[in-house]
């Protein structure tokens, strides 16, 4: 497959919103467990109705759509299990960010493998941060309210710019200025 394979406007709409989603976490970072379970629920359905939405698109094959599909409806009962559980404390809010983390890690793994040079480098660093973040909500079971806060907002800054970046690159390849990872040199 080529870069074309990876959604570059997926990636960056992702990116956008989780980088937003970060600064409304570090906005207030003395926010109680139920905003931050709110943001969290709002955070993965909005990302989880944009994969859902990507998967009825034509492009990319079958296997993409389903991965889409797949992990948007997860993301949306996720979402829909935060807002409505915003009180069931920090450990269920780490667990299920913690899944958010890993199941986008995923698929961003499976992203990589199909395209070429740059991307997929990106992809699949991007796709190891998320899994080893969302590894680290899940096992980390002495967390406080604040230091949840914290890492959600830093974590969220950090992987949405990297996904920025690479859907940069990725549209960069797509429309040919990629160079050798547009002409598909690994």
């Amino acid at each position: 497959m080529t870069s074309d394979s990876v959604p570059y406007r997926q990636l960056l709409a992702v990116g956008a919103v989780t980088l937003v989603f970060g600064v409304a976490v570090l906005v207030q970072p003395d926010a109680t467990l139920r905003l931050l379970g709110i943001l969290a629920g709002a955070w993965l359905i909005v990302l989880g109705v944009m994969r859902v939405v990507s998967a009825f698109r034509r492009a990319g094959g079958l296997t993409r759509q389903v991965l889409d599909g797949a992990l948007g409806v997860i993301l949306l009962v996720v979402g829909a299990t935060c807002l409505r559980h915003t009180t069931n404390g920090v450990i269920g809010l780490s667990v299920f960010i913690g899944l958010a983390w890993v199941l986008s890690g995923l698929a961003e793994m499976l992203l990589g493998m199909m395209a070429r040079g740059r991307v997929r480098l990106g992809l699949s660093v991007l796709a190891a941060a998320s899994i080893v973040v969302g590894l680290v909500f899940l096992s980390w079971r002495s967390l406080s309210v604040e230091a949840l806060v914290l890492l959600t907002g830093i974590t969220a800054l950090i992987l949405g710019t990297a996904e920025v970046v690479v859907a940069l690159q990725s549209r960069r390849a797509l429309h040919g200025g990629g160079g050798r990872a547009a002409s598909g040199a690994a």
